[in-house]
Order: C-alpha cells, then structure tokens, then sequence
C-alpha cells in the first residue's frame, strides 16, 4: 500500500511522454546550436564569396561593357548578369579575389554570349548599320 507521500509525489510528476518530449528537447537543443553555431560560419566561409565592393564593382563593369558591346541598331543584344560571372570567379580564384582582374573579368563575361553573325539591313523603320 502507498504511502500518502509516495501518492503526492506520483501526482505532481508529469505524464511519461511529456518528461520523454522533454528529456529529448533538453538534450538535442544544446546540440542543435552548437552545430549551427559552429556549422553556419563555416559554410557561409565556403559558399558565400568575400569580395569587396571594389572588387565586385569590377565584375559590375566588365558584365555592362560587355552587353553594351552586344547592342545594334538591329537588336536589343544580350544582358550579361554580373551575379554569375562572380560565383564562378570566386570558385575559379578559390575565394582569393585580390587576383581578379578587369581583363578576367571582361573574357569571363565575353564567355556568356556568343557571336552569330552582323547586322547588315534591318527590318521596319530602323536604319540599317
């Protein structure tokens, strides 16, 4: 037979599965941020490129220049995004952007179009070229 105390006591703890969703809370939590607290610094170091604004700038231009350079009279030409021509230098350079270059960065960004021909006669009312 139970003892008035033991019965007290039976009473006050919790059901069994909240002290088990509690002792699993309890133990992943801790591990869960010292992952993300560890982990996050690490990926973002190996997959987000460090650059400066200067050194982005450069990728900024050469992708300008080089859609400009597509343009006629005839057609609209060919946007070249800079975003791109970036991550593939910053996998190119292994992050070390002090190599990067305008002449890099414009033959980067010239390998995104590709030449099909000349505009000789157009049609509508633009002028020829």
């Amino acid at each position: 037979m139970a003892t008035p105390i033991t019965k007290i006591t039976w009473a006050l703890l919790p059901e069994p599965e909240k002290v088990l969703l509690w002792a699993v809370i309890i133990l992943i939590l801790p591990v869960a941020l010292l992952t993300l607290l560890f982990a996050g610094p690490i990926v973002i170091w190996e997959r987000v490129p460090i650059v400066t604004p200067s050194q982005a700038q450069i990728y900024v231009d050469a992708a300008k220049e080089v859609s400009e350079s597509t343009k006629s009279p005839c057609d609209p030409g060919v946007t070249v995004d800079w975003q791109p021509l970036l991550a593939i230098e910053a996998v190119r350079l292994e992050q070390d952007f002090r190599k990067a270059t305008p002449d890099r960065a414009r033959e980067l960004a010239g390998m995104f179009i590709e030449r099909k021909g000349t505009c000789t006669h157009c049609i509508g009312d633009d002028p020829p070229t």
